[in-house]
């Protein structure tokens, strides 16, 4: 059997090693760059985080960063990696539908309070060292959960890709905003006064459609994706069907 390897992962491809040149800035390394980027992005949102502006935050020049990260890509995977590492872990014990709530719910936490860092993570391929955890964690539930390998390969991404929309409208719809309130009423409003022959469904459910918070419905779609999950661990996919995709 092949002896199990211990000790700390292998560096992720995007990684690069910092090369400086010249003389050494005192000022200057690879945390104190990240750490510069992530104050641009609370403050300012994923829009703003760009090389110079970090150069800016730091006050330096831009050109002295690409010493520490290769690239803006490198940048925005290395802030990512730091945020990830605030997301809790529920210890184990718990079922596999408990625990990918939690993670769930303590994903978006963290992206609520980064705001800008979901918006860095949608169209991006993003599986950072701190992520690992996380991933494991999901991978051993689900797969000793009777769940086929290939479902379990794809939670994570169909979790992540839920959980960093959900924050990113967060971030930018009027419904979470200090007027939500009033937001929300002109939009029942205005449903109520279409005309009822024309959308008699819409009309009827004016209310309902409305209805509920932002965690309400957070909440409803976690539980969608566990119920819809689960019924894998009875009715496994159908390769007939031409999923999962055959080798």
């Amino acid at each position: 059997m092949p002896q199990m390897q211990s000790g700390p992962a292998p560096e992720p491809p995007w990684r690069s090693t910092p090369r400086r040149h010249g003389t050494p800035r005192p000022q200057l390394s690879r945390e104190v760059v990240v750490d510069a980027a992530l104050q641009v992005l609370d403050a300012e949102g994923g829009e703003a985080l760009t090389m110079r502006r970090v150069a800016d935050q730091i006050g330096v020049s831009a050109s002295s960063l690409y010493g520490y990260v290769d690239n803006k890509e490198e940048l925005v995977q290395l802030v990512l990696d730091r945020i990830f590492q605030e997301v809790e872990v529920p210890p184990t014990g718990g079922n596999w539908q408990q625990t990918l709530k939690e993670l769930g719910r303590a994903t978006l936490a963290m992206y609520r309070r980064h705001r800008g860092v979901a918006a860095l993570t949608l169209g991006r391929v993003v599986f950072t060292p701190s992520m690992l955890t996380i991933g494991e964690r999901l991978l051993t539930e689900t797969r000793a959960a009777g769940m086929p390998d290939q479902v379990a390969a794809f939670v994570g991404d169909l979790g992540g890709l839920y959980v960093g929309a959900i924050a990113y409208e967060l971030d930018v719809t009027p419904m979470a905003g200090p007027g939500a309130a009033d937001f929300i009423a002109q939009f029942t409003a205005w449903m109520r006064s279409l005309p009822a022959d024309q959308f008699p469904s819409t009309v009827a459910l004016a209310d309902t459609l409305s209805a509920g918070t932002a965690d309400d419905r957070f909440e409803w779609g976690l539980d969608v994706i566990i119920r819809g999950l689960a019924t894998y661990l009875k009715d496994p996919p159908d390769p007939a069907a031409g999923w999962p995709p055959g080798p």
